[in-house]
């Protein structure tokens, strides 16, 4: 059954969230300046509320059940855009805060972006995360459209007057092959390429993808498709293993290489660079959490 929200003291929510920080009761009430009683009674609200213990008492102090540690990212989250909101002026501190960032990057972004962004937030003290969801999925859209998202990356800008958007990465594109390949040695011809087969990603749901748009763009570019998969990941071990081709941005390609037996060949074909774009709704853009790591984004990417 929903929760009424009318019957619902927002308040609990932080009391909550203390005691999942201290773990204990007397701890928590210290903490908000508030009484042990008064956190207990407390308690027992949130325990009505959610219909659930939320927390078992231990020697080591209140222990969460399964139903409170499901709680407690959407919770803290929810916290974080309400005192952002009631507060524009206070800055975000990584090195305090708990927030789990919401983004659709996709296969691609989580072999080639989320290793950097994990990097730089370990420099931080924050219990900072991430929560990645597949951006080729109408539901990701969907969410972004409600602001339930931070970001979502794509190859083309949003028509959604609702949604705003900048370039993140720009990228060309270039050819892998396992490097005993049989014909190819560091040089691609058009030849080569046409009569080799080739491993290409599948349809999206909302179209082609970006790189079946950029290289059926203007001059249809054609190609022996032995081979249609559904993520990036899967083509370095389909190249490594095959004499077949794939073509990818080099980005992905260079990282490929450093763990794969695969060479890189230029693109024997003119084609327009690769532009990725980080889109997020504008009701997000007062959020200083939200604003902060689009600047560490936008580092990373190199277009600071």
């Amino acid at each position: 059954m929903k929760v009424n929200l009318r019957s619902v003291d927002l308040n609990l929510l932080t009391i909550f969230n203390a005691i999942m920080l201290t773990g204990k009761l007397s701890s928590a009430a210290e903490q908000l300046g508030m009484t042990q009683p008064a956190v207990s009674n407390a308690l027992a609200r949130l325990r009505l509320t959610f219909d659930d213990e939320l927390f078992m008492r231990s020697r080591n102090g209140m222990i969460p059940t399964p139903r409170a540690n499901e709680l407690l990212e959407p919770i803290r989250h929810a916290l974080s855009l309400i005192e952002n909101t009631l507060d524009s002026r206070a800055d975000f501190d990584p090195d305090i805060s708990s927030r789990t960032f919401r983004m659709a990057i996709g296969d691609f972004g989580e072999t080639v972006l989320l290793p950097a962004l994990l990097a730089e937030l370990s420099t931080y003290r924050g219990d900072l995360r991430i929560r990645s969801y597949p951006e080729l999925e109408s539901v990701s859209f969907e969410l972004l459209k409600q602001g339930q998202l931070d970001f979502y990356f794509d190859f083309k800008r949003p028509k959604d007057e609702r949604l705003n958007a900048c370039r993140h990465t720009r990228d060309e594109l270039v050819v892998i092959a396992r490097k005993n390949h049989p014909r190819l040695r560091n040089t691609l011809t058009k030849k080569e390429f046409l009569d080799a087969e080739h491993i290409v990603l599948n349809q999206r749901h909302s179209g082609p993808s970006l790189l079946e748009n950029i290289l059926r763009e203007d001059s249809p570019i054609p190609r022996k498709a032995v081979v249609e998969i559904n993520q990036y990941a899967a083509v370095p071990g389909l190249v490594g293993s095959s004499d077949c081709i794939a073509t990818v941005p080099k980005r992905m390609a260079e990282h490929y290489a450093q763990r794969e037996a695969i060479q890189i060949l230029p693109l024997p074909f003119r084609v327009k660079q690769s532009t990725t774009y980080m889109i997020w709704h504008r009701g997000m853009e007062k959020d200083l959490g939200h604003r902060w790591l689009k600047d560490v984004m936008l580092k990373l990417a190199g277009t600071e």
